[in-house]
């Protein structure tokens, strides 16, 4: 995993599921598969966050 880009691919969330998640609770981790971002991997307080700015921004 990347740790400065805070990128990690599908391959390393299977072998390091709880190192991610740990790393997932102080910041959100894109999760790349076959070479492209697939999905983000965030705690739920940073969700609510961007949650929040969304709603406010409109």
């Amino acid at each position: 995993m990347n740790k400065s880009a805070r990128v990690a691919t599908i391959t390393t969330l299977r072998r390091r599921t709880k190192a991610l998640l740990k790393l997932a609770q102080e910041h959100p981790i894109a999760i790349s598969r076959y070479g492209k971002p697939a999905f983000v991997l965030m705690s739920v307080q940073h969700y609510e966050l961007l949650f929040d700015e969304l709603r406010d921004a409109t």
